[in-house]
């Protein structure tokens, strides 16, 4: 009787531990360049100038809002354009709970997921009756009531332009300058990215998935179908409304002002371009549509460009938002995270060909 065991493959996993944490580094390929990865990340902001740095903490924080909405229009596959509204609330949130009653940001930030849970369940209930565009409607209605108010508190409360929030301490140390943000966010992008991953892996994961496919088919197999895309609604809006929060104590000021539509067109552009129903997109669209704006004012200033377009700049980015959404949408459907996908397989693979598979590795 032969008793040799057959050779072990990298690429398949028998348990937890080696799907998520030694599969980052179970081929030469990938411990290398998890290792410069992680090198990258804790020497760049010894590196990098406070600007550059803060452009990477804003990037953060969006990852943060685009990996929530990911989870709830490209996994569940429920359309939400309520997602500035959900932020301005954890931002006011945040902004109260910091200015009236003093209390820490590690009280403030699950407060602030509690009250956009709360709106997300009440954002989530129309979905129960209504699909698609006519669900998007609903949750832009909700927006609109939520800027309302907290415009309406904002004027009467005689707070002007926004309310200062003090920069937030954690223990003995104070949050007040960029450095020390990059490492905190940092930190909450690999958190988030991690509950929404293992989230996804769970049977509320595999029952969105289900809905998102074919939610007749979902039902008709035993699936709750209005008790989970309510559950991703409240888990979706609880975290965006965290994003907010953090990103009122990072620019210690709560204004509506900030919470516009177009920052949901922002945030749709993100999981567009990077990749409905990845993770990693969701970071990489944030990425991509968080930088675009800098670098397209660095180029204005480069080449000295005045007139119309340096004064109507805020159009023309909208403008250039929606080009590079229809190019994806065109060229590259699955998005940044398919093209990383298949630049990834070409180098590990080489030097022999291989045929691109046609879905994506989520």
């Amino acid at each position: 009787m032969n008793t040799k065991k057959a050779p072990k493959s990298p690429y398949l996993k028998t348990s937890y531990y080696k799907d998520m944490v030694i599969a980052a580094f179970d081929t030469p390929f990938r411990r290398k360049w998890v290792l410069i990865g992680i090198l990258i990340l804790i020497f760049f902001p010894f590196i990098a100038n406070k600007y550059v740095i803060h452009v990477a903490n804003l990037v953060a924080i969006a990852s943060i809002g685009a990996l929530a909405l990911n989870l709830l229009i490209g996994n569940a596959g429920l359309l939400s354009l309520g997602h500035a509204g959900f932020m301005a609330s954890g931002a006011f949130t945040a902004a109260i709970m910091a200015t009236d009653f003093s209390l820490p940001i590690w009280t403030v930030l699950p407060t602030a997921a509690v009250v956009g849970a709360i709106l997300g369940l009440i954002g989530g209930l129309p979905s129960l009756k209504l699909k698609g565009m006519y669900l998007g409607i609903s949750t832009l209605g909700l927006y609109y009531v939520i800027i309302y108010i907290l415009s309406e508190y904002q004027f009467h409360g005689g707070f002007g332009f926004g309310i200062t929030i003090k920069s937030p301490q954690i223990g003995p140390f104070t949050l007040s300058n960029e450095k020390e943000w990059y490492f905190l966010l940092c930190f909450m992008v690999w958190a988030t990215a991690l509950f929404i991953k293992n989230l996804l892996r769970s049977r509320p994961g595999r029952a969105w998935i289900a809905i998102h496919n074919r939610d007749i088919a979902a039902e008709i197999m035993g699936i709750n179908i209005g008790y989970y895309k309510v559950m991703a609604f409240v888990i979706s809006s609880s975290i965006i409304s965290m994003a907010g929060s953090i990103y009122a104590y990072y620019t210690n000021v709560a204004s509506v002002e900030e919470y516009s539509f177009g920052l949901t067109i922002s945030y749709l552009a993100m999981i567009i371009i990077g990749g409905l129903g990845s993770v990693l997109g969701s970071i990489m669209g944030a990425f991509l549509i968080t930088v675009f704006p800098f670098f397209l004012m660095n180029i204005a200033d480069f080449f000295k460009i005045t007139g119309v377009i340096k004064d109507y700049f805020f159009s023309v980015q909208t403008g250039l938002f929606g080009v590079i959404i229809i190019i994806f949408l065109l060229v590259e459907p699955l998005g940044l995270s398919e093209i990383w996908r298949r630049i990834r397989d070409y180098f590990m693979l080489w030097p022999f060909r291989y045929k691109p598979l046609a879905v994506t590795k989520r």
